[in-house]
């Protein structure tokens, strides 16, 4: 699909809120209603708009989120498929991608302690058998989503940037809070008469909770999972080792992503790296200049680095859990 000014100009609304109601979104981008309807629709049905779904601090819900980057052996396209149906299976994955680069494979993960996080990586290990060659574990302890400004929509302040770690006050969900937080994660812009269907409550009842939760801040934002491909985009990510991570140097890296369009993420963690900056970007040259400039400027606290393209991404679910029970289980 070739994707026109106006099209942009939806997907840079929605990045910012994708919530933002039909005729709201058609005010901001100077169309009829019926008209922005149908390219959304268009958009939808083509895959470039993949999801509209909440962003929930998980953290804020009593879990923690783990990086698992894996490298494979004895994979192929022939077995692939396969390959796919298998790490699918893994409970409370958040996020799974393929890669190329050092490591082949991604998988964010959502643990309520170190103990749960090593039952699910042998869950892991179980499914993934043979294929399963090396990997690291790189725990997070703070992501900074910064959207898609290169899409050329307006730019949060620094205060507002939704953001998802550190050691918050963990709030406590009931049956309902978790059923709506379900249908928002799948699909972040239904209507509150949806949204009380799907969790037996009326309109003003679905209203009010949601407000609730993001009053809370358990919702951050809402966001778009976007195939990249129209758009000429690509994935690429920074694996970064630095010397030093003060909260000074914090705060110029996350200046730094402020000047850089292209940056989406930056995720502060710990393990086999200190720093994962995460970029849409028009080439892997562009990657490269970005990196560079990022190097110059932390010249004196960046030891190494590890470049990551992310080709394929298999999930995107930021509230993964199924059961209330199993989920609850933290607060008990």
């Amino acid at each position: 699909m070739k994707l026109d000014k106006k099209d942009i100009r939806i997907l840079s609304e929605l990045d910012l809120d994708a919530r933002k109601p039909p005729s709201r979104l058609a005010r901001a981008c100077r169309l009829s209603k019926q008209v922005a309807g149908y390219r959304l629709r268009r958009l939808g049905e083509s895959g470039v708009i993949r999801r509209c779904a909440a962003i929930v601090d998980i953290p804020r819900l009593g879990y923690y989120t783990y990086r698992l980057f894996l490298r494979l052996q004895n994979a192929d396209p022939s077995n692939e498929a396969a390959l796919n149906k298998r790490i699918l299976q893994v409970p409370n994955t958040i996020w799974i991608a393929h890669t190329t680069g050092r490591w082949d494979m991604e998988i964010l993960m959502a643990a309520r302690n170190n103990v749960h996080f090593s039952n699910l990586l042998v869950r892991v290990k179980e499914l993934l058998g043979p294929f399963l060659k090396e990997y690291i574990i790189s725990p997070s302890i703070v992501t900074y989503h910064f959207g898609r400004r290169y899409l050329g929509g307006s730019s949060r302040p620094p205060s507002d940037i939704p953001h998802y770690g550190f050691e918050p006050e963990v709030a406590r969900l009931d049956r309902t809070d978790f059923k709506l937080l379900q249908a928002l994660a799948a699909d972040g812009a239904q209507s509150y008469s949806k949204l009380g269907a799907r969790t037996g409550l009326s309109y003003n009842g679905a209203k009010k909770r949601l407000r609730a939760l993001e009053d809370a801040k358990i919702i951050q934002s809402y966001g778009l999972w976007l195939g990249l491909e129209p758009l000429g985009r690509h994935f690429y990510k920074a694996c970064l080792s630095m010397s030093s991570l003060d909260s000074k140097t914090e705060k110029a890296i996350l200046s730094f992503a402020m000047g850089e369009p292209d940056v989406e993420y930056v995720v502060l963690c710990s393990g086999g790296w200190d720093l994962e900056i995460e970029a849409e970007v028009e080439s892997e040259l562009k990657f490269q200049e970005l990196l560079a400039r990022f190097r110059n400027r932390f010249k004196d606290s960046v030891r190494d680095y590890d470049i990551l393209h992310v080709y394929e991404e298999l999930k995107w679910d930021y509230f993964p859990f199924e059961k209330f029970e199993e989920f609850a289980l933290k607060i008990k």
